[in-house]
């Protein structure tokens, strides 16, 4: 099936048609409630994000230039939406628990089980970095952006992005390192 360009939907959605804003919409909005979702560390304040990125996207969508792709702009948006819920915020919500898995093999239980918590380890470590590093280390990793592309959404240099998301790969290998020495030492 033909698949229509971002660019054919948005200069359609913005003269009125409503199935080429939904395509629009649709094609995108997955991605990113997990990106909301894991910035936010809740289903709730993703949907708010969400919701909100959508909101300034309907009434920003004319003013979209194309200097870059869409899908970087949108998450531009939503960087800026997400720094500012952020900013506004205290962490208040710990990943501890983690839902019951039903498997009838005891060891793809076990196995799911530990990689579950490895990366609710990880998103509880990646809570306490500073949000300009969190943002950075989610676009690298769970968005697959380039640092150039990165530093285009956040209107920063490369290196600044570089040294950013470097930091803070640095500073999760020695809170993840202290981990496990706490949880050598406790047995």
């Amino acid at each position: 099936m033909f698949k229509r360009s971002d660019e054919t939907l948005i200069d359609k959605a913005i003269h009125g048609d409503e199935r080429a804003w939904q395509q629009l919409v649709g094609r995108y909005q997955s991605a990113l409630y997990y990106y909301s979702l894991r910035l936010m560390g809740n289903p709730d304040d993703a949907r708010d994000l969400l919701q909100d990125v959508l909101l300034v996207l309907c009434r920003n969508l004319a003013q979209f230039r194309g200097d870059s792709s869409f899908k970087t702009w949108l998450f531009g948006i939503a960087n800026y939406r997400a720094m500012d819920m952020l900013r506004k915020r205290k962490p208040t919500q710990d990943l501890d628990d983690l839902p019951e898995l039903e498997h009838e093999d005891q060891q793809s239980h076990e196995q799911q089980l530990s990689e579950q918590q490895t990366q609710a380890l990880v998103q509880q470590k990646l809570k306490s970095l500073p949000p300009e590093q969190k943002l950075v280390v989610e676009l690298r990793f769970y968005q697959h952006f380039t640092f150039d592309e990165i530093a285009d959404q956040l209107a920063i240099s490369s290196n600044t992005v570089k040294s950013r998301f470097y930091s803070a790969l640095d500073k999760l290998r020695v809170q993840l390192e202290d981990h496990d020495v706490e949880q050598s030492a406790s047995f």
